[in-house]
């Protein structure tokens, strides 16, 4: 589906790290002997790669975006999976901006689809019908979070310090994926917005983590975390593992093109997925150019 534009919001496009030295020494054991600097910085470069090669952004982020008006009665969105569907907004160039509300929408968080209920045609208003789509719009602006991870609420408004939050819920399941806040866990607030800002959870009840916030947060801020798929999780770290055995990795092909093992020909320099690893990583392959 062609569009006008797709831009994100003020959500930083930092690349975050897919796994964690500690994790990848689980899968490359010498990779624990490595400088961990290095290491860190390695796993950077990794992380990186995979999210270029598969053409998305893993880490839950803030997406702001302008689509042509498509000829049918739903929307495609570009990020996968939603997490959060803030609003839609209709005949957003025009000089009377029409905001729906996620309430109004029907979504398909997995694939991205976003549809009106039924019962919304009364409260938009709007001259067209529902049931042919968009097809009378100019365009239409859909504002969500995307990636792989969760989105909870506060309940409560957050003041800078030292503070213990009751979030919408503590643990639940997104897309097949068990999530829960725990001791040690990133958070990402209000994402996308001039109050965003990262903590790491120090301490967790039942209900609450405690944090330390450098910005004030209203009663139903937004509350991000991460969940990278075990599959993925794995693809990174082997081709982690791949980077630190270069050298027993870049042997030339035989010449009637079969392989020994695991060896195969890379270029120098490039980071190394092996067949294996891309199996996986196609998966999750953005196949929109």
């Amino acid at each position: 589906m062609p569009r006008l534009s797709a831009a994100a919001g003020s959500y930083s496009r930092r690349m975050a790290d897919l796994i964690t030295s500690a994790y990848c020494s689980t899968v490359v054991p010498n990779s624990a002997n490595v400088n961990s600097a290095t290491l860190a910085a390695l796993i950077s470069a990794v992380s990186e790669a995979v999210a270029r090669y598969c053409r998305r952004t893993f880490i839950p982020a803030r997406f702001i975006e302008l689509y042509d008006s498509p000829n049918r009665p739903y929307l495609m969105l570009r990020q996968t999976p939603v997490l959060l569907l803030n609003s839609v907004t209709l005949f957003p160039t025009g000089l009377y901006p029409l905001v729906c509300t996620a309430d109004q929408l029907d979504l398909r968080p997995g694939i991205g689809r976003i549809s009106f209920k039924p019962q919304a045609a009364e409260s938009l208003a709007v001259p067209f019908s529902l049931q042919r789509g968009y097809r009378r719009l100019d365009a239409v602006q859909a504002d969500y979070i995307a990636g792989f991870g969760f989105a909870t609420t506060s309940s409560m408004a957050i003041l800078p310090g030292v503070q213990s939050v009751a979030p919408a819920a503590m643990t639940d399941i997104n897309m097949d994926h068990l999530w829960a806040i725990g001791v040690g866990s990133t958070l990402v607030i209000d994402p996308g917005t001039a109050v965003q800002e990262t903590v790491t959870v120090s301490e967790i009840t039942a209900n609450t983590f405690t944090a330390t916030f450098s910005q004030p947060h209203n009663a139903g801020s937004v509350i991000c975390g991460v969940v990278i798929p075990a599959d993925l999780a794995l693809a990174t770290a082997l081709a982690v593992g791949n980077v630190l055995n270069e050298p027993d990795l870049t042997k030339q092909r035989e010449s009637q093109g079969k392989t020994i093992g695991y060896e195969y020909l890379a270029r120098m320099g490039d980071l190394i997925f092996t067949p294996e690893i891309i199996s996986i990583l196609d998966r999750y392959r953005d196949s929109v150019v």
